[in-house]
This record gives structure tokens, sequence and C-alpha cells, in this order.
């Protein structure tokens, strides 16, 4: 960083280069080039000259991705309280959850990279999380026709598959952003792997949609049931 910055300055500095800015001019900087040491294209202020900033940099990026994570299980696990006693709405909840992570979680570290690796990147993740909460329906939806401990089961489960999702989220932007750092290009396998996502989330879609129309199928048969007149 600057060398004649207070640690106040830095923290400032520090704040705009996550947020893909200039530390010097705030103007827009292009994905990787904090990460690649390179100068600003509008002011030419060097951003990160050195291993051990990038590395800072990286560090910050995954510890805010940490906190924004743990913010969401805890809500998602409150909001499962009265949410998993109702068909469909703990999917719901989840859906919310990983959009939320997407926005504060996943949009901000996509800031810091090259535009293949943000498109590799964004694209993995998306399919990632098309498949997960497809199999997350199937997992959530299930337990609705366990009476109740169901319940009680989905809020553990939505709260944990929370936070499997932003974990993986993290991780993998963390090696991402690393991988950026060192300059290392996207790799050939990276390509391969979004189409073995796109075909387990068709497969996984198919499954929930059908879980889905067996549940509410089988909710209905259950009300008929219990308001049939007793001896017919």
């Amino acid at each position: 960083m600057t060398t004649t910055a207070s640690p106040r300055g830095e923290e400032h500095e520090l704040a705009l280069l996550l947020g893909g800015r200039c530390r010097r001019c705030a103007e827009r900087i292009p994905g990787g080039t904090a990460l690649r040491g390179r100068p600003c294209p509008r002011c030419s202020e060097a951003t990160l000259p050195s291993p051990e900033d990038r590395e800072v940099l990286h560090q910050l990026s995954t510890q805010r991705a940490t906190v924004r994570l743990s913010v969401a299980v805890v809500g998602v696990a409150a909001a499962a309280l009265v949410a998993s006693w109702v068909p469909l709405l703990t999917s719901f909840l989840l859906v919310a959850a990983l959009v939320w992570l997407r926005v504060t979680l996943v949009t901000p570290a996509l800031q810091l990279l090259s535009l293949q690796r943000k498109l590799v990147a964004r694209w993995t993740l998306r399919l990632a999380a098309g498949c997960f909460v497809a199999l997350s329906v199937l997992m959530l939806e299930l337990l609705t026709l366990v009476p109740g401990l169901g319940a009680l089961a989905k809020v553990a489960l939505s709260a944990g598959q929370v936070a499997v999702a932003g974990l993986f989220a993290r991780r993998y932007l963390a090696w991402q952003t690393g991988r950026e750092a060192q300059g290392v290009p996207v790799a050939w396998w990276e390509m391969g792997l979004l189409v073995a996502w796109m075909l387990l989330l068709l497969a996984f879609t198919t499954a929930s949609v059908l879980l889905v129309v067996y549940v509410l199928q089988s909710l209905g048969f259950v009300k008929e049931f219990l308001v049939m007149p007793v001896g017919g």
C-alpha cells in the first residue's frame, strides 16, 4: 500500500480495491487489475505492486465472505422456525438466502477477477447453485411428509444447506482469486465442468418438479381424508 498512508488511510484504500475501484481516483478498474498488481488505467496509480499486498487483499476478501455467510446461516435458521411448518416456504427461504449470498458474497469477489475468469466463475457458481437448490427442494419437501419432527428437521437442514452452499462459494472464489493473484490462466477442464453442472441441473430440476407435484397431491389427499365424515 501507500508507504505514507496512515492505518485509516490504508483501510480506506483496501476498501476501495475490494469494491473494484482505484485506491487513488476511486474510479472503477477492470477485473483482475488489483490482484495482478497492474496500474489503474485512468490515473496510472499502482494498485498493489507487491505480492504481500495482493495476498492481504485476497485474505480480506475471504474474511468478508466468511462474515456474510455467518449472517446468512443465522438468518435462515431463525426464519425457518416459522417457515418450516408451511410446504415450499422453506425452499423459497433457501432461494432468498442464496440470492443474498450472491449479492453480498459472490458479486464483490467477481469484481476482483479478470473477464475470462469472471465469466467461468460466475457460470460455475450459477449452475452449481441451481443444482443445489433443486437437490435441496428434494430433501426439504420430503420432510414435509413427516409430521412434527419433519418441520424441526427442516430448520436444521435449511441452515446447514446455506452453510454448505456458502462455504463452497467462498472456497471456490478464494481459490479463483488466489489463482488470479498468481497469474494462473483458466484451465480447460473448468470449461468442461460447466457442461457437467448443466447436466446435473437438468436431472435435479426434473426430480424436484416431480417431487413437488407428489407432495402437493399427497397433502391434498390428507386434507380430504381428514374432512371425510366418520362412517362414510
